[in-house]
């Protein structure tokens, strides 16, 4: 597949990804902190309500998946950014679940060789993530 093929790839999966997540019981709480007056359903966000953030996560995942392809947008440090939700453990392996949910879906209607890799770098975070010493309160 060609780079551009493999961007259209990868937001594909983020978009189907953010899709589930904005509506998820367990996660998108979150994506109704930012989404207000963009709805008119509090329960229930649409995507565009956190579209505004999907070209940086699809740039993440470009430069993860593809060493370093596409436009190098602010490197940052994902446990800082993400701190400020106060996330709990079952919220980041709920995030892990729906990511792995989304992967396997799409290898369902045919696959793509980044798909293997892509479940390892979930694998990675929700361990960096899981292990942080000061991303959750105590007794989370």
């Amino acid at each position: 597949m060609t780079d551009k093929n493999t961007q259209e790839f990868i937001s594909l999966i983020v978009d189907a990804f953010y899709e589930k997540a904005v509506k998820d019981f367990l996660i998108g709480y979150h994506f109704r902190k930012i989404q207000k007056g963009l709805s008119d359903h509090p329960l229930e966000p649409s995507l565009a309500a956190f579209a505004h953030h999907l070209p940086r996560i699809k740039i993440f995942w470009e430069i993860q998946l593809i060493s370093g392809a596409g436009p190098r947008a602010e490197v940052f440090d994902l446990i800082h950014v993400h701190k400020r939700l106060s996330l709990r453990k079952g919220e980041v392996g709920r995030w892990c679940q729906l990511f792995y949910e989304t992967l396997n879906e799409f290898e369902k209607n045919g696959g793509h060789p980044l798909l293997s890799k892509w479940r390892s770098k979930i694998e990675h975070f929700e361990k960096v993530f899981l292990n942080h010493p000061t991303l959750f309160s105590q007794g989370d």
